[in-house]
């Protein structure tokens, strides 16, 4: 087979064949033509995910809601949430994975009620995060999981009880529509739900990752060892799961006892 064989072959009008070079001008154009619509169509749609996380930040901002009652407290690789008459309070130990879908149900159905109670000085409530989403051991890899805990552990850590309900509220609710969430635009959510200066800034910088970590892993041994198996969500109550079906049953039956 001959050279001319590399170009490819059009009809003219008249039905002959003319041979067209393929590496010709007119192809060339064709070919930026596509790689522009690609990249156009590239820009409007991150233009489209960005508008629509920095929508989300501002609905966030819209609905904050006020803690005013509770305490917060970061020991022992919990945060414990109580009120400030909490000494008859019913206790709870709260595991969850900021990626697990069952978690987001759970706050969805339960969050509203668990605050009431823990500012009544009902409940108190001491929240297990966890990050075995991310994988556990040696396929663990940093990513949803630890990435959004370490930005709730950075209130936690500081003490902002508001902004840390608010952001964690945020992050399991609106759990389906923060896939890919980077540190910057977890830093822009505590942001609008008030978090501190301080508190933006190790958020964006990534600055307890590795707590996250620690404290995720620690976690998912506790709940393990205390009852054989690892799954979110759990409620444990002086360390057994509580016997509540459906889960979301849970408030009422504790206090009912």
């Amino acid at each position: 087979m001959t050279s001319s064989s590399k170009s490819t072959t059009k009809k003219s009008a008249k039905g002959s064949t003319k041979v067209a070079n393929p590496n010709s001008s007119g192809g060339k154009g064709f070919i930026w033509a596509i790689l522009a619509l690609l990249l156009v169509g590239a820009l409007v749609i991150g233009l489209i995910v960005y508008n629509g996380r920095g929508a989300m930040a501002d609905r966030i901002a819209e609905n904050v809601e006020p803690v005013d009652g509770v305490t917060m407290e970061l020991t022992d690789n919990t945060v414990t949430l109580s009120g400030e008459n909490s000494d008859d309070a019913k206790e709870a130990s709260l595991y969850e994975d900021f990626a697990c879908h069952f978690c987001s149900e759970l706050a969805k159905k339960t969050d509203e009620q668990m605050l009431e109670k823990i500012k009544a000085g009902e409940l108190k409530v001491h929240i297990h995060p966890m990050v075995f989403l991310d994988g556990t051991g040696e396929r663990y890899e940093a990513g949803h999981s630890t990435n959004t805990l370490a930005a709730a552990l950075a209130l936690a850590d500081k003490g902002e009880v508001e902004p840390y309900w608010n952001l964690r509220k945020a992050l399991l609710e609106e759990q389906q529509n923060l896939a890919g969430v980077t540190p910057d635009q977890l830093a822009d959510m505590a942001k609008s739900v008030g978090a501190s200066k301080g508190a933006v800034e190790a958020i964006r910088n990534s600055e307890y990752m590795d707590q996250a970590k620690e404290l995720g892993e620690a976690n998912e041994k506790d709940l393990i060892d205390k009852t054989g198996d690892l799954s979110s969500p759990r409620v444990l109550v002086d360390g057994k799961d509580v016997e509540s079906n459906p889960l979301e049953n849970w408030i009422d039956d504790l206090l009912a006892n």
